[in-house]
């Protein structure tokens, strides 16, 4: 095979070495035909240092053969910033990090939330840790795509002493009388140095004979002057005072060989974690013999030894610097502070871990196992798979089962979601199908007869009930409060929205849990999701990528249909719409969410050039407050002027009406228009769509999923983040209003668009966006 490595040598920068460690690796297989070719730092002030490796290895290095761009099989870089562009070679691996849980490049800043990052078929992302493979998933690329190849070390370098030989070591670094604390970081926030000194502090008051050696690397980083920034900013004056005599900092750079050193003389490694896509110093000190004390829920979960590691209890948390989300760990220092003194009162810890810590890393975490898996990536077509047809296997006859616990008969999205997927549900044959009705969130909730067509209820009523405790082969939540909680069926799903590009704070409540993101990982469900906007906000609220899955919502074509000429016309005249131009917009009338100020706003500026506009506007009062809402939206964004223009021009309807006679809103209306801030899908655009109703709405949000370009104008807008008194960051979308008003001027003035929509959508949305379609999906989903 020939391999053409492009990237970092000879530099202190954990990419510099795990690829300097490859390639001796690959340089041992004579099978192997290498070239190379360094790569800038990223930072012109780094300096190549000769002196990491010794001899012997700087020799093979010597043999590697210079080259720009060969022609090879297989194109590695190692380096950064990412650069995800396709080599010559038949294919390209790219080591990518997202350490911060999300990728930061700003080449990479996503335009809109839940935006992907598409790689040519031939290109394929390594990264060394689950906690970064979660990172780039949530940085919109997609999980098949990425291969997690976890990083090793060198045995015949990091390899623990005899204990004559580490007395002997002890006594020279004059670390005979203490116990050591070792971390090896630039110091920065990300390696947790805040949490480290404030624990050491109180440590230090306990145990006088303690030590902390903070091994810094100022060749590449302010190393130092970031420790002393962390310590004055955590730190009093007296603590400070207290600590000092008790702390050493290296900062020079040592060889690997002196880096050995420092681990085989300590007692014990210490990484408060905040954000890191490996932490290869940790593995390091397993190798040498160390135990580990590190943070929960960090990268390095993926290797510490569960006899010998110690975790930091931490919770998942989210922060916005410079307007990008940055998702991190905030480790318990009181925790941090328990764990010390543990590991100083037990020296059979240390013990035990240098007599079994090495063996362990050997037989999984060398150079050679990281090279074996590369190399098998390297051999692997990882192209995204084929689109496969829904099908059960004919070994067994008894016919799968479904357990479907939900909500029916209201006016609420999920209820409707549910009821629609349960009829086409209902007629397949090759699936066994229960149902048990769930609570209503509140209980002024009623159910109400008539919302469907009296036979699709009739359907709905007939299915079998499921008896207490049943278990099935799969169960599917389809209600609120979100429940993450493994059923009593072998496999469980939630379906699922967020709007605001997170899970608030309020569900959270509601579901009873602090986090969602230890309420997932602790559980086997897996959330279907109805947008890739949506999707984005359990991401952002740390659920796991790889069970968070995409299944877009549908129509009922039968209902949701156009008219022929003459019956359109005579349905509007029945309205009263025989000589205006109807705008038609449906939903709960929250201004926050679905932008009605800006409806609002836009109608009353062009009623006054078209006096013969209309705006329509559906509300759901039998559950939401919405009449209140638009009564506040006029109020805050009209003039008297304006109030007094649209009085006549605008129709709202509150009273739940059934499935046919919401058709019917769509089918007379002229276009139908949703400036919207933040959707999990805005299910009435695809349903408008389906009776050939020209849309406008926003751009970049939940509807890109399914709106056909040609036929649906998108309002221009921007992604906003902000971050709430509670806490809570929500992501939304600022449509312009003057874009708006532009589109809606143009939808009135061109009735050829109007005539080819009307033509084309419904046959777009039946050929891909029926209920038929989304059950196909979802049961290749949940068998």
């Amino acid at each position: 095979m020939q391999i053409h490595i492009e990237g970092w040598r000879f530099i202190p920068h954990y990419i510099a070495i795990a690829n300097q460690f490859q390639l001796l690796e690959m340089l041992r297989r004579p099978k192997l035909q290498l070239s190379f070719q360094d790569l800038p730092y990223s930072n012109s002030n780094w300096q190549g240092v000769q002196s990491l490796l010794n001899s012997t290895n700087q020799q093979y290095f010597d043999q590697l053969h210079q080259t720009v761009s060969p022609f090879a099989d297989v194109t590695l870089r190692m380096a950064e910033p990412l650069n995800l562009k396709s080599s010559n070679a038949s294919q390209t691996v790219i080591l990518a990090m997202a350490e911060w849980g999300t990728l930061l490049d700003e080449s990479f800043t996503p335009k809109y939330l839940g935006s992907s990052i598409y790689l040519d078929s031939d290109t394929t992302l390594i990264t060394p840790s689950s906690w970064s493979k979660s990172g780039l998933i949530r940085s919109g690329i997609a999980a098949d795509k990425i291969a997690v190849v976890p990083w090793g070390v060198d045995p015949n370098i990091y390899k623990p002493l005899t204990p004559e030989e580490r007395k002997t070591l002890r006594q020279k670094l004059g670390w005979d009388d203490y116990f050591i604390f070792l971390n090896v970081s630039p110091m920065e926030d990300r390696n947790g140095i805040r949490p480290l000194l404030k624990a050491f502090v109180s440590l230090v008051e306990l145990y006088p004979q303690v030590r902390l050696v903070l091994k810094g690397c100022d060749a590449l980083y302010p190393s130092k002057q970031s420790l002393l920034t962390a310590s004055r900013s955590i730190l009093s004056e007296a603590e400070v005072a207290k600590i000092k005599p008790n702390i050493a900092y290296i900062g020079e750079t040592f060889s690997f060989q002196e880096m050995a050193q420092l681990y085989q003389a300590a007692d014990a490694y210490v990484c408060p974690t905040v954000a890191s896509s490996f932490h290869l110093s940790a593995l390091e000190a397993m190798a040498c013999g160390l135990p580990i004390i590190s943070t929960d829920g960090s990268a390095t979960d993926d290797f510490i030894h569960p006899n010998f590691s110690f975790k930091i209890k931490s919770k998942f948390r989210s922060h916005i610097i410079n307007q990008r989300l940055h998702f991190f760990l905030h480790p318990d220092w009181e925790h941090l502070v328990e764990l010390m003194e543990k590991v100083i009162e037990k020296p059979e810890i240390c013990q035990q871990a240098r007599q079994i810590l090495p063996q362990f890393v050997q037989e999984n975490y060398t150079w050679k196992h990281t090279v074996d898996q590369l190399l098998e990536v390297c051999k692997t077509s990882r192209n995204l798979p084929k689109k496969v047809d829904h099908h059960f296997s004919s070994v067994s006859t008894q016919k799968p089962s479904l357990l479907v616990e939900g909500w029916r008969f209201i006016p609420h999205s999920y209820a409707l979601i549910n009821s629609y997927q349960l009829l086409e549900l209902n007629q397949r044959d090759d699936i066994q199908l229960f149902y048990q009705d769930m609570p209503y969130v509140s209980e002024s909730w009623k159910a109400v007869e008539g919302l469907l067509s009296p036979e699709d209820e009739h359907a709905l009523k007939k299915i079998p009930l499921a008896t207490e405790n049943q278990a099935s082969d799969v169960t599917l939540r389809v209600h609120c409060p979100f429940n993450l909680a493994n059923s009593r069926s072998q496999k469980t799903f939630m379906f699922a929205c967020t709007e605001w590009g997170v899970v608030p704070q309020s569900i959270l409540r509601g579901m009873r849990v602090s986090s969602f993101r230890e309420a997932h990982l602790s559980s086997d469900t897996v959330i279907v999701t109805s947008s890739h906007w949506s999707k984005q906000g359990f991401l952002n609220s740390g659920a796991d990528p790889e069970r968070v899955v995409v299944v877009p919502l549908g129509v009922k074509p039968n209902i949701y249909y156009p008219l022929k000429p003459d019956q359109r016309q005579a349905l509007r005249q029945r309205f009263g719409w025989n000589n205006a131009f109807v705008f038609l917009n449906i939903g709960v009338m929250w201004n926050e969410r679905q932008g009605i100020e800006r409806l609002l706003k836009a109608f009353a500026i062009l009623a006054e050039k078209y006096p013969d506009i209309r705006l329509v506007l559906k509300g759901r009062d039998a559950i939401f407050p919405s009449k209140e809402s638009i009564q506040k939206a006029s109020k805050n964004i009209l003039t008297e002027a304006e109030l007094e223009r649209i009085k006549s021009r605008m129709y709202y309807i509150g009273e739940s009406l059934s499935a046919l006679e919401m058709a019917e809103l769509y089918q007379g209306s002229d276009a139908y228009v949703s400036p919207y801030s933040a959707e999990g899908f805005n299910l009435p655009v695809l349903e408008s769509m389906a009776c050939g109703l020209p849309v406008i709405c926003t751009e970049g949000g939940s509807t890109d999923d399914f709106v056909q370009p040609e036929f649906v104008w998108k309002i221009d807008s921007k992604l906003k983040v902000n971050t709430e008194k509670n806490g809570d960051i929500k992501f939304f979308l600022e449509p312009n209003t003057q874009h708006l008003i532009e589109l809606m001027e143009a939808m009135i003035e061109n009735s050829s668009f109007r005539n080819q929509a009307y033509q084309n959508l419904p046959q777009f949305v039946a050929n891909n966006f029926t209920w038929k379609h989304v059950v196909d999906q979802l049961l290749t989903v949940i068998f």
